[in-house]
């Protein structure tokens, strides 16, 4: 008969290591981003290579591969993190019981908060040539949020889409104008816009 203290031991051991395997990972990744940061400083985006990276962030590329498959998952990465950041604040707007809209006036204001708050982030995904990825995560979160497919048509989700595109587009233009506006006079705008529509 197995002993089963000497599995528990066992269990233990191994999830002691996967902590510190997790932990020691998530170190490195951290440190490798910082380092493309200071590397943006005085590099283009397409010039940087896994060497340099490693380099400067006094890593292997062993444990470059170890995370990622290319320096552009490093962002990838850091913009998935800030949309689970995002979409917990977000959860307290709907937990106030406020305006149940996509362009309610909390949640406008609360996304031009967040977008300035990380504004420097979002400039880089921009000038590396990733405002594409930017907007197809803006779109996927609203569609997920506020599109139920049992209850919504086709025309809603493209109405949401059009909605998604218009916040990217707005963000690109207000960080053209060195962001002038406040995130509530912006907000506004989106709030008038979307009145004009309803989902189904």
């Amino acid at each position: 008969m197995p002993d089963q203290g000497v599995d528990k031991v066992t269990d233990k051991s191994i999830n002691k290591s996967t902590d510190k395997s997790r932990q020691s990972n998530a170190f490195v990744k951290q440190k490798m981003y910082a380092a493309l940061l200071r590397l943006l400083r005085s590099k283009a985006f397409s010039t940087i290579s896994v060497s340099d990276l490693t380099s400067e962030a006094q890593v292997s590329r062993m444990s470059f591969y170890r995370n990622f498959n290319s320096i552009e998952d490093i962002l990838t990465e850091h913009l998935n993190e800030l949309i689970v950041e995002y979409q917990r604040e977000d959860e307290k707007i709907d937990a106030a019981g406020l305006e149940n809209i996509y362009y309610g006036k909390e949640y406008m204001v609360h996304s031009f908060q967040f977008l300035y708050k990380h504004h420097q982030f979002f400039d880089i995904l921009i000038s590396c040539g990733m405002g594409d990825l930017f907007l197809s995560k803006i779109t996927e979160y609203m569609l997920w949020k506020w599109v139920i497919p049992e209850h919504n048509t086709r025309k809603d989700s493209l109405l949401v889409s059009a909605f998604a595109g218009s916040v990217y587009n707005m963000y690109r233009e207000w960080r053209k104008a060195d962001y002038k506006d406040s995130p509530e006079d912006i907000a506004a705008i989106f709030y008038h816009t979307g009145k004009r529509t309803k989902l189904s």
